[in-house]
C-alpha cells in the first residue's frame, strides 16, 4: 500500500479590486501567491480592463496590455499580487481574483 502525504493543506483566497480613475493604473494588491492567480473582470463592468506587468504596460494608452471584457478571465503564474497592474477604460470598473494559499500542518 502506498501513502501520499502533503506537507501542507491547500485552501484559496479571493478578493476584488476596482480602479478608481481611468488612465491611472493601480496594482492588484499585495501579498504572496504560491501558485497560479486567476483574474476575472467583474460582470457589471461597462469597459475593458487593461492588465499589465507594470504601470506603463497596463496604461490604457500603451497598447501593451492584455484586455479583459466583462466576465472574461486570465490565469497568470506570479508570486506576488503587486506584480500585476490594472487600468480601466471606465472609472470604477474592476476585477475579482483567486489564488491558492498554503497552510502548514
Amino acid at each position: 500500500m502506498y501513502s501520499i502525504t502533503k506537507p501542507y493543506m491547500q485552501t484559496f483566497k479571493t478578493g476584488q479590486k476596482t480602479v478608481t480613475v481611468s488612465g491611472t493604473p493601480e496594482q492588484l494588491g499585495s501579498g504572496k501567491v504560491p501558485s497560479e492567480l486567476v483574474i476575472k473582470a467583474l460582470a457589471a463592468n461597462t469597459g475593458t480592463i487593461c492588465v499589465g506587468y507594470s504601470s506603463a504596460t497596463a496604461q490604457k494608452a500603451s497598447g501593451d496590455f492584455f484586455p479583459l471584457a466583462a466576465g472574461e478571465s486570465l490565469a497568470l503564474a506570479t508570486d506576488n499580487l503587486d506584480d500585476i497592474w490594472l487600468d480601466v477604460m471606465v472609472s470604477s470598473d474592476g476585477v475579482a481574483y483567486a489564488h491558492e494559499v498554503q497552510i502548514q500542518d
